[in-house]
């Protein structure tokens, strides 16, 4: 018997504050899946990481599968550069091109801001550095356990 794969519509979309709580859920999975001896300085700074959130959501776009969030990325103006604040893809959308799809949305998001140089710093233990490589980052050095990238635009 022959199965046809199923079409899945997908579609980036700008950020909305109710997308906070997912965007909580999935940085705090991140950590305890990633960096687990990070979690509780990252529970302290709670409020600061709210902060960005928040004054970032103008520049946040969520992945949507079918109407359902898979993922989304964020970025904020650093100096003359656009730093990716975050991104993820979330389990079971996984490897199926989302996150490519997320870094464009975040070159060209940041191109309408004519930022033309991307950053963004990675843990060394993350396998999403492998995407970033194939997706045309350079290594820009390295600050502690996170390896930092560079691309322009």
């Amino acid at each position: 018997m022959h199965v046809r794969p199923s079409c899945v519509t997908v579609t980036v979309r700008p950020a909305r504050v109710g997308d906070l709580p997912m965007i909580y859920r999935a940085e705090l999975a991140y950590i305890r899946d990633v960096e687990p001896a990070a979690e509780p300085g990252w529970i302290r700074a709670i409020d600061r990481n709210l902060e960005l959130w928040t004054s970032n959501l103008e520049r946040t776009a969520v992945l949507d599968a079918d109407g359902v969030a898979a993922g989304f990325a964020m970025w904020t103006p650093q100096d003359d550069a656009a730093l990716l604040v975050t991104v993820q893809v979330l389990p079971g959308h996984r490897r199926r091109g989302h996150g490519r799809r997320l870094l464009d949305w975040f070159a060209a998001d940041a191109a309408t801001a004519d930022v033309r140089r991307l950053e963004l710093g990675v843990h060394r233990d993350n396998p999403a550095r492998a995407l970033y490589e194939a997706s045309g980052w350079t290594s820009a050095g390295q600050d502690g356990d996170h390896l930092r990238y560079t691309r322009t635009t």
